[in-house]
């Protein structure tokens, strides 16, 4: 009974993560219309060349009503860094993403397959980003000027 129990006990500790993200200064419509953008079409190409993945498949599914987004994706890689051979990996991700009506507006996100903790904390927070990236719109000409000079 002890071994079943320390078998189980990764799994058990590795689903049912969850993380949550406030985003103050924008509207609970603004937040759910960035959430399903990020659903739909999300970016692992802007990252660092080591957290870059190319999504396979990206099956999202919309509760307007309910403010839930349960999504399914799979993505794969070839990593090489230098002086090492191409290595092949592929990941599956599978959480659902809801909106916290408030002030400020939040949302929590959950892990539903196994994967390290980690591992779902990074991909939250890459999530998170995209959320943020989208909210805080495009920069003016000119800040986006001024930032790129040393």
């Amino acid at each position: 009974m002890k071994h079943l129990l320390l078998m189980l006990l990764p799994v058990l500790i590795s689903t049912g993560c969850s993380m949550q993200a406030r985003f103050p200064g924008s509207t609970d419509q603004q937040v759910w219309t960035a959430m399903k953008a990020v659903a739909q079409q999300p970016d692992y190409q802007t990252a660092h060349y080591t957290k870059r993945w190319t999504v396979v498949d990206n099956f999202v599914e919309i509760d307007e009503d309910a403010h839930v987004i349960e999504i399914d994706r799979l993505l794969e890689r070839v990593l090489q860094r230098p002086m090492t051979k191409p290595l092949h990996q592929e990941a599956s991700w599978i959480f659902t993403v809801e909106l916290v009506q408030g002030d400020p507006p939040g949302v929590v996100i959950r892990n539903r397959a196994f994967s390290l903790p980690t591992k779902f904390q990074f991909e939250a927070e890459r999530y998170f980003s995209e959320v943020r990236s989208l909210l805080s719109g495009p920069r003016p000409a000119a800040a986006a000027a001024e930032s790129d000079q040393p």
